[in-house]
């Protein structure tokens, strides 16, 4: 990646080449699209690019209930099985194959030689190293992971991942990049999980445990979650929940209650919330903890409990699990 590519970002309207008509890429041509990019979708299957606007179109339809404008999204996409003729003039070149190491790494291998080297080489990986997919590739400061959790278009997160070969212009160019299609990009390097499977799975091998062992039913562990954990996840996050809801004294306290009742290292106090504990930065009752507040604990609280019963009461009224029709 040059330097001029560096400065300049994205170009607004510019040419991205995703690679694989499948699921994702079927969604993240749309999505470029619909923000004003020229997609070029390419795919050896050609069944997958004929397709590819019936598979489209209630994805566009989430942007606008517009039929017009639906139509508009689906027309920058251009598709072709011819690789070559699918680069030219990209800036960036978004892999989304199979999930599988072999065929990720001969797509690289095969694009640093079609792309000049400003190009950005961008993958959608959800679990493999970046610095394996990669390994065939000569100039290896253009290679970028952009990760898109599903559904992509509507789920804002998208992790920028990255190794120790990768520029901090990069990651910085990739943050911009999703800025531009209405994303927010959290920045991470490579390891097992990323950064949201990794938070994700935690969360989820325990609630696998809960159930092998009987301990709690289906439906009680998601009541518990969806009514509870959920509503404030959801609304800050869990380092700002924790800010807003108890002392950092405490946080530590139940980490060691934990670790003394079941021996497991993972709930041992952690530096980083000893070192709030031992600054006295409590949370919102003393004006900084992972955050820092401006407004008195007083005014924090009082917006904070309106936020949680806005959408409380709107989940409420939604009761969206009746909706799905599952029992």
């Amino acid at each position: 990646m040059t330097d001029t590519t560096a400065e300049t970002g994205p170009p607004p309207g510019g040419r991205i080449c995703i690679v694989g008509a499948g699921f994702m890429g079927c969604v993240i041509a749309t999505m470029y699209a619909h923000h004003g990019y020229e997609a070029v979708l390419c795919d050896l299957r050609s069944d997958l690019l004929d397709s590819f606007a019936e598979r489209a179109r209630p994805i566009a339809a989430t942007f606008s209930d517009d039929a017009a404008t639906v139509d508009a999204i689906l027309g920058r996409v251009t598709t072709t099985t011819e690789l070559p003729e699918a680069v030219e003039g990209a800036f960036m070149v978004h892999e989304a194959v199979q999930e599988a190491l072999e065929a990720k790494q001969a797509v690289f291998e095969t694009l640093d030689t079609l792309c000049p080297p400003e190009v950005v080489l961008a993958t959608n990986t959800s679990s493999l190293l970046l610095s394996d997919i990669a390994a065939r590739v000569t100039h290896r400061a253009r290679v970028l992971g952009i990760h898109y959790i599903t559904p992509a278009h509507i789920i804002r997160a998208v992790e920028i991942i990255h190794d120790e070969t990768t520029p901090p212009e990069l990651v910085a160019w990739g943050r911009a990049f999703a800025e531009s299609i209405d994303h927010v990009g959290v920045a991470t390097p490579e390891r097992p999980g990323f950064l949201i499977n990794k938070i994700q799975f935690a969360m989820l091998t325990e609630i696998y445990r809960l159930v092998d062992e009987g301990i709690a039913s289906r439906d009680d562990i998601d009541a518990a979650v969806r009514l509870s954990i959920g509503p404030r996840l959801a609304l800050w996050g869990p380092l700002l929940t924790e800010d807003l809801i108890v002392p950092k004294s405490t946080a530590l306290a139940v980490t060691y209650s934990l670790y003394r009742q079941t021996g497991d290292e993972n709930f041992k106090g952690r530096d980083a919330l000893r070192a709030l504990v031992d600054a006295g930065d409590q949370g919102a009752m003393t004006g900084k903890g992972w955050y820092t507040f401006d407004a008195p604990n007083a005014e924090v609280v009082e917006e904070r409990d309106r936020q949680l019963t806005d959408l409380l009461d709107w989940l409420r009224d939604r009761d969206a699990v009746t909706r799905l029709k599952v029992r």
